[in-house]
């Protein structure tokens, strides 16, 4: 299958699987990969969730071209309002969502990484957003770039279409952490371990507060903190944190 799906413990993976053209994503997978996603938002059993691409070249080399855009002569164009059902056009997963980018990271390919809270990058990664090139907008990414890593330097990707590398990505803060291309899925999952080991809604809420705060004053968002501060207070969780630390052990937290 050109997108698989693999659950381990409490962390999904989603895994693009068309090596053999660098994980280019065509409109079924576009769908597949939005749909597994909201499977990682619905399913209680799931804290985490990685974003990966097969093979030794490519996270994904963004979107297939020919099959994507390649619109029929005379095809009727009409309006469509923008629905949250597709990663590329707004989806959100209330659960933390990490990027192992092990290769090029380009164009739709980026805006799949941008939909994860945080990257992880092998030192072979290569990022880019190309669509200039081609006469194409880049619209999730040209939307997010700017709050991720500064506004020039989205321009300077968005404007010229240049590509960089892992370092460069690392130093404007565009991917966390840079490690050998051999130890990218160990390092990720180590990451994902690391979460869901902390409360699962104390998490889920924190990203929420974190996401929403930033189109809020501080005023409206302190109002936020506390309506969800409400919600985790009074989950079992919360009972069985502050018994783990009284007892000076490791909570086993049941996301309840």
């Amino acid at each position: 299958m050109a997108v698989e799906f693999d659950v381990k413990g409490r962390v999904a993976t989603i895994t693009l699987n068309r090596p053999e053209k660098m994980n280019a994503m065509d409109m079924e997978m576009y769908a597949a990969i939005s749909e597994r996603l909201r499977e990682i938002d619905q399913r209680d059993d799931i804290w985490v969730g990685v974003v990966t691409g097969a093979g030794e070249r490519a996270f994904t080399a963004g979107a297939d071209l020919v099959g994507l855009h390649g619109a029929a002569a005379g095809a009727q164009v009409s309006w469509e309002s923008v629905r949250p059902t597709r990663f590329d056009l707004g989806l959100e997963v209330q659960k933390p969502l990490i990027a192992a980018v092990n290769g090029y990271c380009l164009a739709g390919g980026l805006e799949l990484a941008l939909v994860c809270d945080f990257r992880v990058a092998s030192e072979r990664s290569r990022f880019g957003c190309p669509e200039v090139r081609w006469n194409l907008l880049h619209g999730y990414g040209a939307q997010r770039l700017p709050e991720i890593v500064g506004l020039s330097n989205a321009m300077y990707l968005l404007l010229t279409g240049t590509f960089i590398d892992a370092a460069e990505a690392h130093r404007i803060g565009l991917v966390q952490e840079v490690v050998p291309h051999e130890r990218l899925l160990d390092r990720t999952y180590e990451l994902a371990e690391t979460i869901c080991a902390n409360g699962p809604m104390a998490v889920r809420m924190t990203k929420e507060l974190t996401l929403r705060g930033r189109d809020l004053t501080l005023a409206d968002g302190i109002r936020l903190y506390q309506a969800l501060n409400r919600l985790v207070e009074q989950s079992e969780d919360m009972e069985e944190g502050t018994r783990a630390f009284a007892e000076k052990r490791p909570p086993r937290f049941q996301n309840r």
